[in-house]
């Protein structure tokens, strides 16, 4: 049958309930800290912000007593605090009219949209992962040296060190076609919706971009996503808080802007920060690793310990050499994982995410990480002008249908996160 034997409400109900779980399903497969923490949290969300309650100090009447007489009871301190709602994911599936009108058969509609659907999601969920690890400023990338009116610009990660050994693609965050905006340190726009061509990988720490049309910018600019950065950042725009913002110690970056914690000075407050370690820029070891452990697990438990691929083949390196520590299962020809054996859990599985920051070994208990969205499935359709998902494209012979999702990412126990820093890539 052809889609237009469908009215508006049969569109739409085909959108809500065959394509959208699909796209739910998929994001769970290619977005691995989003099926690992589940789905959004609903009920503490409130128009344009989620708010929580966060313990910032304990009862302080526990004690022994020489008599039967109880300590006087105290009470521990919460306050409540609230996040933006930022617009997480826009995405737009597009048909053109002649296919819809020639899907002939039982089915042929969805079987129309379901190649739209599968070309956007892999990338839709690899962009939620690196919202995710990222610090909620936005940043993409970091200009390695002035441009001047050239289509080649050199770039360094947001986070990543320039190192030869076991580097990370400093244009990790960064995909050929992608529509960017370039900003200096100052928040001033110096390109705006330009795309990237090509990415080259240059071995060294940095990458070499071929953009679309020249760019002038300046040394140390940054790269965001197109119209997701703007130096106003009213209520509601830019990126959402993603785990290295949250598990930072210092205040995290809206853009080129600091900003306060969940709006908790963190400079201020103990309570809001997380523990964190100092590898001193040499390759992992146990020692400092047993270390941010002992302090998160004085405010919580350590389930897993996450890290990039780099550094965790230099983890692996450093076990394979080291004969006073018995080998992991299967470790000759393969392995069945990495784990480290200390704190409360015992055995602490040490996982690897390509789109982890450098340099940073992240380790957590995922149930205190909370996604919050005001919907909730999370995501929904966009009704057009129309009121309909499914919208004819002004001045084409096309339809569109627009999915969003709007949330934030936040945790009501910061001091139960810890990281460890400044780890170099090589084992040697």
């Amino acid at each position: 049958m052809s889609v237009f034997n469908l009215n508006a409400a049969a569109v739409s109900t085909l959108f809500n309930e065959y394509i959208l779980p699909g796209v739910q399903d998929e994001l769970y497969h290619n977005t691995k800290l989003y099926g690992r923490w589940g789905d959004a949290n609903t009920k503490d969300c409130y128009g344009t912000y989620a708010v929580f309650k966060c313990m910032t100090a304990a009862a302080k009447s526990v004690r022994p007593s020489s008599s039967s007489t109880f300590p006087t009871a105290k009470q521990g301190t919460y306050d409540q605090f609230r996040l933006y709602m930022k617009r997480a994911l826009y995405a737009s599936l597009q048909f053109d009219n002649f296919s819809i009108a020639c899907s002939k058969g039982q089915g042929a509609v969805t079987d129309v949209v379901k190649q739209e659907v599968e070309g956007i999601m892999i990338q839709a969920g690899n962009k939620l992962n690196r919202q995710f690890w990222g610090d909620g400023s936005g940043r993409l990338a970091t200009i390695n040296g002035a441009v001047s009116n050239s289509t080649s610009v050199e770039v360094d990660g947001p986070y990543f060190g320039q190192d030869s050994n076991w580097y990370t693609n400093p244009a990790n965050y960064l995909d050929e076609g992608q529509q960017v905006d370039i900003y200096d340190t100052s928040g001033n726009l110096e390109a705006e919706d330009v795309e990237i061509t090509t990415i080259l990988d240059n071995g060294d720490g940095t990458a070499t971009l071929t953009m679309a049309e020249a760019v002038t910018c300046s040394d140390n600019s940054y790269f965001f996503d197109h119209d997701t950065y703007a130096a106003s950042q009213v209520a509601g725009t830019g990126v959402p808080m993603g785990l290295r913002g949250i598990i930072n110690t210092a205040d995290p970056y809206t853009g080129i802007t600091e900003t306060a914690f969940q709006n908790v000075d963190r400079d201020t407050y103990k309570w809001a920060r997380a523990q964190t370690v100092a590898m001193g820029s040499v390759a992992v070891t146990n020692r400092k690793i047993l270390e941010t452990i002992q302090k998160v697990d004085k405010f919580g438990r350590v389930e897993v310990i996450f890290c990039n691929e780099p550094i965790w083949n230099s983890y692996y390196e450093n076990l394979e050499t080291d004969k006073t520590m018995p080998n992991e299962k299967d470790m000759w020809g393969g392995l069945t994982g990495l784990y480290f054996y200390g704190g409360k859990k015992g055995a602490i599985p040490i996982l690897s995410d390509s789109d982890c920051p450098d340099n940073t070994m992240f380790m957590f208990d995922d149930k205190i990480l909370k996604v919050y969205s005001p919907t909730k499935t999370g995501m929904m359709w966009l009704p057009g002008d129309s009121g309909n998902i499914l919208s004819q494209v002004q001045g084409k012979d096309e339809k569109s249908a627009n999915l969003l999702w709007y949330s934030n990412f936040g945790s009501p126990k910061p001091q139960a996160l810890g990281y460890l820093s400044a780890i170099k890539h090589s084992s040697s």
